[in-house]
């Protein structure tokens, strides 16, 4: 006979509904917890997966390629969205960005001043969890060695040992805005030890609240 293996079905959103419905407030809040950690594992592959994306393009194409290939995905995908949330200022174009800093799992802490806001982005779980995991080229705790850059160029904060991953935050916060002629957004890579742990300022980003004489 066979069995309805619900359990593997139903959601931990589902289950925190139902305990909230049901008041048992100890599970719902339990459930808070588990709907975040339901979705990490896929969020956490993807990351090695787009990692592994650049690998493969650094081994085919030289470093230079992984450049383009995040050139040709900032074009394609974030210039639609960076250009419209521009279109609305600083200040909405910096709350969205820490929408998407929280979605995926960033620990980080901003402060305002009349220029910009400053994102200091403590914990990556990108990037930087790559570090952490003893997943990028060089480090032997980890098999999968991702590939970090050999030169220094503007993709790489203008340095050498940056996760290839990393490449497409420096292009799209930073380089291409000011390609586009919306010098909004900019960053800086952080100060990191060999086991991924932040040593001095973690990486940041800054969002002009205006553009340069606006």
């Amino acid at each position: 006979m066979a069995t309805n293996r619900q359990d593997w079905v139903t959601t931990a959103r589902e289950k925190t509904v139902q305990a909230i419905r049901e008041g048992r407030i100890a599970e719902a809040i339990a459930g808070v917890d588990a709907v975040w950690a339901e979705g990490r594992p896929i969020h956490d592959v993807y990351g090695d997966m787009c990692a592994l994306f650049c690998d493969f393009i650094a081994e085919e194409l030289g470093e230079d390629g992984v450049e383009r290939a995040w050139r040709y995905l900032g074009e394609k995908l974030w210039r639609p969205i960076f250009t419209e949330a521009a279109k609305a200022g600083g200040e909405a174009l910096a709350g969205m960005y820490a929408m998407f800093l929280r979605s995926h799992g960033y620990q980080f802490r901003v402060e305002e001043d009349a220029e910009k806001f400053s994102f200091y982005l403590d914990y990556c779980p990108s990037g930087q969890r790559l570090m952490v995991e003893g997943k990028l080229e060089g480090d032997a705790r980890h098999p999968m060695n991702h590939g970090v850059s050999k030169k220094a160029a503007p993709w790489t904060f203008n340095k050498t040992g940056v996760p290839y991953y990393c490449g497409h935050t420096a292009l799209w916060f930073d380089v291409m805005p000011k390609e586009w002629g919306l010098p909004l957004m900019s960053g800086k890579y952080g100060d990191f030890d060999k086991q991924g742990q932040v040593k001095g300022i973690p990486c940041m980003t800054f969002i002009r609240k205006r553009l340069p004489g606006a």
